[in-house]
């Protein structure tokens, strides 16, 4: 008997700590909402790039002239137009090499112009001549016969010959005007290049000009003479990626912010959109040129800017925030409770932004919506005596 006791209590007591562990010890779950209320008001879709000032409301006066600055025409604050003479150089032995460099290959250019000018009026004749010939007299030849097609082809040949030096034409003339400039910036006399007014000088009589050198093995190409400020508007370059650029278009509104004034925002439009794109190390990016609807004077070339692009919106709309919106099949519902049950109402929704959306129609103005459960555990503890059956040994503090 006493052997059944052994083995029988110790059975008990475990049995017995479940049965005290369900019956003393309880745990509850309680939800709780975050809700917010749909209230109409504007909804604002955007996209933000950053970028820098592409072109600034300024040019700077250059030169690759070297010598012994002589004189100084102009003064800071003073109006100069286009073509205005700012200052005279005493070139030195290098300037003069480069200016005579610079003349000869002006004078080339001329000379390659003038001659495919005058290759023009003879390929104009012939072409005249040829097309004469075959309206005249094998235009009326069946397509198929030997000696139409020749002679359309012999049209056909004048003509392209005569487009393709049309073309070359169009380019001398660009090359010649590209070599006037660099004659006139290795020249003694350095010119403004465009109107406005003369904001800093940074020579004066006296001083000297280095030697510039080429793109190929220094940075110096041309020495910088001063500032011309204009009322032009500023650019400012972003680029895009391959998502958001297909979101924007030219003349979307913009908001600007330049790290160098933090405290103030400017206003644009986007006035080009590169869709050819750029892709470095397999990122493809889309540059967008914006223009500033105003400027200031210090604002300068390659400054830091972050652009705000305006992509929709909309107006006395009703909007809730997004955590208020669950997707099941397919379909969008809002959550709301009734009588404190979390209830799904079905909607349809409309824009939507990074923290809110438009709905269209399925709740009112007003109406408290849930953007977020969370839930609190809450258990009872108690402390038992030392168990009646030794078994367990000292006291035990169930939780």
């Amino acid at each position: 008997m006493k052997k059944k006791l052994l083995i029988i209590l110790p059975i008990l007591a475990i049995v017995s700590y479940f049965v005290y562990k369900q019956l003393f010890s309880s745990s509850t779950t309680t939800p709780k909402y975050t809700t917010a209320t749909a209230t109409k008001g504007t909804l604002i879709v955007s996209l933000t790039a950053s970028g820098s000032v592409s072109t600034s409301n300024s040019r700077t006066v250059t030169t690759t002239a070297s010598g012994v600055v002589k004189k100084i025409y102009v003064k800071e604050g003073q109006k100069v137009s286009t073509g205005t003479p700012i200052m005279q150089i005493d070139l030195d032995l290098d300037g003069r090499q480069k200016l005579e460099s610079a003349y000869s290959s002006y004078l080339s250019a001329q000379n390659s112009l003038k001659t495919t000018q005058d290759k023009i009026y003879s390929l104009d004749s012939t072409l005249v001549n040829t097309k004469n010939i075959f309206i005249n007299q094998w235009q009326g030849l069946s397509p198929d016969d030997p000696t139409y097609i020749q002679r359309h082809d012999d049209y056909l040949l004048a003509q392209e010959s005569y487009n393709n030096l049309t073309k070359q034409l169009q380019q001398q003339k660009v090359s010649l005007e590209a070599s006037r400039l660099s004659y006139q910036s290795a020249g003694a006399v350095v010119y403004s290049p465009i109107s406005g007014t003369i904001g800093s000088i940074s020579l004066a009589p006296g001083m000297i000009l280095n030697p510039t050198s080429s793109a190929s093995n220094s940075s110096n190409i041309e020495n910088k003479i001063a500032i011309v400020k204009t009322n032009a508007t500023p650019s400012i370059s972003v680029s895009l990626t391959e998502i958001d650029v297909p979101k924007v278009k030219v003349g979307n509104k913009v908001t600007v912010t330049l790290s160098a004034f933090t405290d103030k925002t400017y206003t644009g439009k986007i006035v080009a959109i590169d869709t050819t794109g750029t892709v470095s190390s397999g990122v493809v990016s889309y540059p967008v040129t914006i223009t500033l609807d105003s400027g200031t004077p210090d604002i300068f070339a390659n400054m830091s800017a972050t652009a705000n692009i305006l992509i929709d919106f909309k107006d006395n709309i009703l909007i809730v925030p997004n955590g208020a919106i669950v997707s099941q099949n397919g379909e969008n519902f809002v959550r709301v409770l009734k009588n404190n049950i979390l209830t799904n109402l079905p909607v349809v929704t409309g824009l939507s932004n990074d923290t809110d959306t438009e709905i269209v129609s399925g709740i009112d103005d007003g109406q408290q919506v849930v953007t977020a459960v969370t839930t609190t555990s809450s258990a009872k503890t108690t402390t038992s005596t030392t168990s009646v059956f030794g078994g367990l040994g000292g006291g035990v503090r169930m939780r």
